[in-house]
Parts: structure tokens; C-alpha cells; sequence
């Protein structure tokens, strides 16, 4: 039967997700979480009672779902790949073309998981389809859940044993073990934010609640003050953030310790919890008796959800990409028209004519395989189409990995010191220890030291080898470094620290306009926080420190983008690419430091 209360709520949880992704409501992701609880309560049930009566088929279930997904998937990597064969620079196009590749197979979610690991980095906002995550999810839900409540009837008929009661009793247990797991401090955030094990108990919970109301309705007028009481509840947590003291993003930056609350009043894992309990007895009253479950306006947005939720990112994405990560009120305006104008057309031109059937399920199939085919060809060739003389790249000569080989080399420098008379030098600390471990390599002074990396200082042989070196590099504070370290330093040891570095949120509205005669001189503007932590950095090492972002910073307060010899100093804006590791090589003073 259908239920405008429920419309209505996935257009209140699609408007806070677009919010979110504009910038503007940092705790709309939490509409996310909504749709779980939806999916969960319309799916559930009825796989169950088709499973029951023995009238489901697991391939036409899975075919339904595939066609239900995959043609907006197929047109939204469609147009994001073109976009970006014109727009980005190579390592974001290898990075599209690596999720168009994840969302035709509905892996997105395994994809984030084990590159950005991250849902609030920075980085994603230039994604096109970052998003699909949560098709990952589900489509993975669709793909094992049903197999289980299957193999529970099974057992059922072994055990002569209800068959109904054994698939509820398994839908409870696996919804209180993903809970328990989603709780337990075992995994990192944003494999919890990933991967379907964490997520199963939103969906069980919906399904339950969806199982619940089969047997029995709750009278009507406790259904409308529950579902009232409810609903205000899931507004107030998906908007929760602006009651926080401020709703600037908090982004992250690299060489802070202490992790960002989201912007959030409360903590993310309980807001999380309470969005989907309220939301589970939203769907529970059957009684529409809240007024903005009502609403037309908030049913129509519910509708379109799903064309909504494909389009938006990709529009979002561009335009931070190519045109401006700053946003204004026309800007926020703009692409919330734009983005609704392309679901209506989305929505109505192909959403509602498509029909589940076999024949569709192969054309779209096939049709996603050829999208994927070039993305095959741009990740394999590392996102290059064109000549790209910043990044010294000549099309032609490209390959697989080409700009993570530089980055990498010094991966291959997480060794002892030999013993051969030369200064002995290490460095620590993440990829910004390892960037500094290029520009040494650079330097003059490569062919009279023993260069060792170490990744981080909690790791043994980090403190080990810091007892034989000479002259430590360090990408923290000098409080950060462990007592170990100054316990046990060699006599005539010294000890630096490595400055914080950032080149922007983006380099994509600059390349977009290559052509420009003032592209050389072009600047971006810095990260929040930068400034700030490179300033208290400095006056913590008293002397002993590698300023790296001051040589970079311009009067005005922006960075800059280019080496002298117009290449670019990183190409992601956070790690040097070969010309930027020579150009700081040849700006420090490496006298002061060796030889004073």
C-alpha cells in the first residue's frame, strides 16, 4: 500500500543530504541513514513473506533491483566521465574513472573504504560520484540478505522448526550483532561508515519494525502523536549541527592530532543511533497523522529522491571542481535548482519509464560495460588524455602509476643505517615526512647521507633508529616526539622539526582556465588552519624547523600554485610531485642545517 508519510520523509532526509553536500548543513548526512531505515522496512518484509510462501526468486528479486539502480548509475558516470576528460587534471580523472568502474559493479563503498578511508575529507567534495557509496551498501544488502533468509528456512525445515519464526529470529540476531559491532571500538570510522556489516542493523531495525506493523497497527491517535513527536525528532537531529555554536566546516588538517566532531553537538555514533530509532517509529504509524508527513511539497521531493540523490553530487562536484570551492547565496541557489530541474527530467523521462524486465536489465547492463570500458583505459593509463607540460607529462609516455612512483620511492629508504661513515639521517611521520625525504633527495647533499624513513614514530624501529642518527626530521611538534627519542639521542644529534604544507582545496579552477594568459601567476587560497598550526609549530622547535609553507605563501594570504618554472608544486595540493620536491631542495638552506 502506498504511504505519502514515507515519501514525505525520504524528501526531508534527500533535502538534508543535499544540504550536506552543499556545505551548508553538516549533520544532513544523517538523511542517509533515514533511507536505510526505509529500505530496510519496505524490503524486509516482503523478501520474507515471498521466501515463506516459496514465491521468491532470488534472480529476478536481484534483476528488479539492478534495473532499478543501474541506468541513472550508468548516465551519471556517463556524464561525469565526459566532464572530466575535458576538466580534470590526470590524477582526478584516474580517480573517476576508478569509481565509475566501483559504481558498475555497486562497490563504491569498498572503493572509499580503502582510498580516502574518510567520508569528511576534503578531497571527496571534487568526487562526481562519491555518493554511490550507499548504493554499494544496498545493493550488497539485496545481494546476501535474501541467501540468508533462505538458508534460515532451510535450517528451519531441518530442525522442524516455524520457518517464519527462524527468519525473524535471524533477522534479530544479525541486527543486534551488527549493532554491537558498529558500537565496539574494533575498526576504523570509516570502515564503519563503509562497509555493509556495520550498517546491517539500520535495515534489520526498519525490517522489523516493517514486520511488526504486518501483525498489528497502533491506534490512530497514538499513531499521531508518536509519529509527530518522531518526525520532530529526525528533523531536529538532521539539522542538529546548526545548533552546535557554528556550522563552519571543520576540516581537518594534516598535523592535528585531535579529531573534528563533524560539527555536531553530540557525538556522530549517538546521533547516528537516535536518526534511526526515531526514524523506525516514524514508519511505524500507519495513521498519517503529522502534519509534514502531509506536506505535498515534501511527498513530490520524496519521489524524486532517488534522481535527486544521483544528480546532485555530480552538479556539486563539478562546480567546486572547475569553478569555485568558494560558495555564495547564488551559488547554493543555483545548484539547488539546477540539481532539481535535472531530477525532474531525470525522474520523469527515465525513472518512471523503466520497466524490470529482462531485456532492460541487458541493455543497461551492456550500456554500464561500455562506460566502463574507457574508465578501464584511463585508470590504466593513470587519467592522462592530453599533454600536461605543469606535470611534465607528454601523452604517449604515460603509465600505470606514474605519479605515486615519485611520491613512493622512499618507501623503499624504511631501512637501517648502514655503516659506511656517512651522516645518518632520519625521517618520520606519514606522507608529509616522507615528501620532506624527496626534497633531501633532491637536495645536494643526498649523496653524503644515509636516508631512513620511518612512517611513524609508534612503530619500533623508529625509536631504534633514532638512537644512531644524526640528524632526525620530525613532521610533528617537538612535543609530539616520543621521550624515547631525547632519552636516547646520540651526543651531537640534532633534531628538526618538518613544517605542515597545503596548495589549496583544488587545483581544478585553475587548469580550468590553461588558456588564460595570467594562468602562471594564479594563487589559491589556503585551507583554514595551515597558517595557524605552521605558526605554532615554528615557535615550538625554537629554530630547529623546516618551514615549508612560508617560501609558498604570497602577500595577500594565498598560496601559490606554480615552481618559478611554471610546474606545479603538487598536483593534489597536499604532496609534492618531482618539480615541487626540487624547488624546496633548492630554497633551503641545507648549509645551516649539515654543516653549522
Amino acid at each position: 500500500m502506498y504511504r505519502n508519510d514515507i515519501d514525505a520523509l525520504k524528501g526531508l532526509a534527500i533535502i538534508a543530504v543535499v544540504l550536506f553536500h552543499l556545505g551548508v548543513l553538516k549533520s544532513g548526512y544523517l538523511g542517509v541513514d533515514v533511507f536505510f531505515v526505509i529500505n530496510g522496512f519496505l524490503v524486509i518484509p516482503s523478501v520474507m513473506k515471498n521466501i515463506y510462501n516459496t514465491h521468491f526468486s532470488y534472480i529476478n528479486f536481484l534483476q528488479k533491483k539492478t534495473v532499478r539502480f543501474l541506468p541513472l548509475v550508468a548516465l551519471a558516470s556517463l556524464v561525469s566521465l565526459t566532464l572530466g576528460w575535458k576538466l580534470m587534471l590526470p590524477d582526478y580523472l584516474e580517480g573517476l574513472a576508478q569509481s565509475v568502474i566501483a559504481s558498475g559493479v555497486m562497490s563504491e563503498n569498498v572503493l572509499s573504504a580503502i582510498t580516502t578511508k574518510n567520508y569528511w575529507d576534503v578531497s571527496n567534495e571534487f568526487k562526481p560520484l562519491m555518493h554511490l557509496w550507499y548504493l554499494g551498501i544496498l545493493f550488497e544488502f539485496y545481494l546476501f540478505f535474501p541467501v540468508i533468509l533462505v538458508g534460515a528456512k532451510k535450517l528451519a525445515s531441518i530442525i522442524k522448526k516455524d520457518s517464519h519464526k527462524v527468519m525473524i529470529i535471524t533477522v534479530t540476531s544479525i541486527c543486534i550483532i551488527s549493532f554491537i559491532l558498529y558500537l565496539l571500538p574494533l575498526d576504523s570510522t570509516g570502515n564503519k561508515f563503509y562497509y555493509l556489516h556495520y550498517r546491517l542493523f539500520e535495515l534489520c531495525l526498519g525490517g522489523i519494525v516493517g514486520l511488526i506493523v504486518q501483525k498489528k497497527c497502533m491506534n490512530e491517535i497514538t499513531s499521531r502523536y508518536l509519529q509527530t513527536c518522531s518526525v520532530l525528532c529526525v528533523i531536529a537531529l538532521l539539522m542538529c549541527s546548526l545548533f552546535s555554536g557554528s556550522n563552519v566546516w571543520s576540516i581537518p588538517v594534516i598535523g592535528r592530532t585531535e579529531l573534528p566532531n563533524n560539527g555536531l553537538p553530540i557525538s556522530s555514533t549517538l546521533a547516528l543511533v537516535l536518526t534511526v530509532f526515531f526514524s523506525c517509529f516514524v514508519v511505524a504509524c500507519t495513521k498519517e497523522g503529522c502534519i509534514i508527513l502531509r506536506s505535498k511539497l515534501f511527498g513530490w521531493f520524496g519521489k524524486m529522491s532517488f534522481s535527486i540523490f544521483i544528480w546532485h553530487q555530480v552538479i556539486i562536484a563539478f562546480y567546486r571542481y572547475s569553478i569555485s570551492y568558494e560558495m555564495n547565496a547564488f551559488s547554493y541557489v543555483m545548484l539547488l535548482v539546477l540539481s532539481i530541474l535535472i531530477a525532474i527530467l531525470s525522474y520523469n523521462f527515465i525513472e518512471k519509464k523503466i520497466i524490470a524486465k529482462k531485456n532492460t536489465f541487458l541493455v543497461w547492463t551492456c550500456l554500464m560495460i561500455a562506460i566502463m570500458m574507457p574508465s578501464v583505459y584511463l585508470y590504466l593509463h593513470a587519467g592522462v588524455v592530453r599533454d600536461v607540460p605543469e606535470l611534465n607529462v607528454v601523452k604517449g609516455n604515460e603509465h600505470r602509476g606514474m605519479f605515486s612512483e615519485y611520491c613512493d620511492r622512499v618507501y623503499l629508504y624504511n631501512e637501517d643505517f648502514p655503516d659506511n661513515g656517512k651522516k645518518n639521517v632520519l625521517v618520520v611521520n606519514i606522507s608529509f615526512g616522507r615528501d620532506f625525504a624527496n626534497v633531501l633527495l633532491e637536495s645536494s647533499y643526498k649523496d653524503s647521507i644515509n636516508l631512513s624513513y620511518a612512517y611513524l614514530w609508534r612503530y619500533p624501529e623508529a625509536i631504534e633508529r633514532a638512537k644512531n642518527a644524526d640528524y632526525i626530521f620530525s613532521f610533528t611538534s617537538k612535543e609530539d616526539v616520543p621521550a624515547q627519542v631525547w632519552e636516547n639521542l646520540k651526543g651531537s644529534a640534532k633534531v628538526y622539526g618538518i613544517g605542515t604544507k597545503n596548495y589549496g582545496y583544488c587545483n581544478g579552477a585553475c587548469y580550468a582556465k590553461r588558456n588564460d594568459p595570467s594562468f602562471y601567476e594564479m594563487s589559491n587560497k589556503i585551507i583554514p588552519g595551515y597558517i595557524q598550526l605552521n605558526e605554532e609549530w615554528k615557535s615550538s622547535w625554537e629554530g630547529n624547523y623546516i618551514d615549508l609553507l612560508g617560501p609558498a605563501l604570497y602577500p595577500d594570504g594565498t598560496v601559490r600554485i606554480f615552481t618559478p618554472d611554471h610546474k606545479f608544486i603538487a598536483q593534489d595540493c597536499k604532496h609534492f610531485t618531482e618539480a615541487g620536491a626540487k624547488w624546496y631542495a633548492s630554497i633551503i638552506n641545507w648549509e645551516e642545517i649539515f654543516d653549522k
